[in-house]
C-alpha cells in the first residue's frame, strides 16, 4: 500500500535537506522485476553477489535483472529513489508473506516505460 503524498514529499525534503553520512559509502543501485509492472529496487557493492544471494532465497524463473548504477552515496541514493518511485507508483505490492515491500513498485506502463521511468528516477538520486 501506497503511503500519503505529502507524507512522501515531506519525507524527500527532509532527506535531501540533510547532509550526507560520513558512514554512507559508494554503492550500486539495482533494479529488477519479477513481471512487467513490479520492479524492485535496492542497493548493493557486489550486484553479482546480491543476485545469487536473491536467486538462492527467492528464486524466479521470470526475474530479470537491468544494469545497475553507480552511486557516490549509496545508502542515500537507495532512499531517495524508493521515495521518489513511491510517488511516482500506482502501487506496492502485497505478496504471499502478507508483508508491503516498500522497496517494490507496480507502474501501470510499458516495460520499456516502467524502466525509462526508473532509470530517470534512479539518475537524478544518485546526484541529490
Amino acid at each position: 500500500m501506497k503511503r500519503n503524498y505529502l507524507v512522501l514529499s515531506r519525507r524527500l525534503r527532509v532527506l535531501i535537506a540533510r547532509p550526507v553520512s560520513p558512514a554512507d559509502r559508494p554503492g550500486r543501485i539495482y533494479h529488477f522485476s519479477d513481471n512487467p509492472f513490479e520492479y524492485k529496487v535496492g542497493r548493493a557493492i557486489n550486484v553479482k553477489r546480491r543476485w545469487r544471494q536473491w536467486r538462492r532465497s527467492c528464486p524466479d524463473p521470470n526475474r530479470i535483472w537491468y544494469e545497475s548504477i553507480w552511486a557516490p552515496h549509496s545508502h542515500r541514493a537507495e532512499a531517495i529513489a524508493h521515495i521518489l518511485l513511491e510517488m511516482l507508483c500506482q502501487d506496492q505490492p502485497m505478496h504471499s508473506c502478507s508483508k508491503c515491500h516498500r522497496e517494490k513498485f507496480r507502474f501501470q506502463g510499458t516495460d520499456t516505460e516502467n524502466r525509462r521511468l526508473i532509470r530517470r528516477v534512479l539518475s537524478i538520486a544518485r546526484v541529490l
